[in-house]
């Protein structure tokens, strides 16, 4: 089953056309889809947002976030912070790039890049031996030195940062599999290989039967 939190190291950054404006007493978000009040202007979404304007960060590193992360990963029970920091993100909707990195430093494997202002990450819930399948649309396709994921249904486009994301995208195209039969075929951790769907599954680029549930 897809941990509460994933395996890896999620990270988020804001589009590179947004500009965060910290006012005295406002705080706005300028980008590609207008200007965006941000209804919670306390401390720690200024820092974060802060933060995201300069590319992907562990969000786990604010302070006031730090021991409820730490408390969130032993024992599963989430503090207050963290959802309310996720109502600013979720406000934010297309202006926010979820990343998902591994525990290297080396940066993200893949990003969800929105392409529509109602963009909204939500993190499923997926069985290991559940069958997966690729969304109708979806296609894979070169751009620049990085593949990319792409459906024009969809409010994201899945940017591949590391080759082995590929062959997971590649094994997914031809029809269905479990994320147990890709940590086998790739020989890759099932922690790995559910984290990987989970966030295709969270941009809509991955059907699963308990997606939504």
């Amino acid at each position: 089953m897809t941990p509460v939190y994933p395996a890896g190291r999620p990270l988020f950054s804001l589009l590179e056309d947004t500009v965060v404006i910290a006012g005295q007493h406002r705080l706005t978000v300028h980008g590609r889809w207008g200007e965006i009040d941000v209804l919670d202007d306390c401390p720690m979404v200024r820092e974060a947002l802060r933060r995201m304007a300069f590319g992907p960060v562990a969000l786990e590193n604010i302070p006031v976030l730090l021991a409820e992360f730490h408390e969130w990963q032993a024992t599963g029970v989430c503090g207050t912070q963290w959802p309310r920091m996720k109502r600013t993100l979720d406000q934010l909707g297309g202006c926010v790039v979820p990343s998902l990195a591994l525990h290297d430093g080396a940066g993200p494997i893949l990003s969800l890049v929105p392409v529509r202002s109602d963009a909204a990450f939500r993190w499923p819930q997926i069985d290991d031996d559940e069958p997966v399948s690729m969304a109708a649309g979806v296609r894979l396709e070169r751009a620049g030195d990085e593949d990319v994921l792409i459906n024009p249904a969809l409010s994201y486009r899945v940017v591949l940062h590391r080759p082995h994301v590929t062959e997971v995208i590649k094994l997914l195209l031809p029809g269905p599999t479990t994320v147990n039969d890709l940590a086998r075929r790739l020989q890759i951790g099932p922690e790995r290989a559910a984290d990987i769907v989970a966030y295709l599954a969270s941009g809509g680029f991955v059907t699963a039967a308990g997606v939504g549930r």
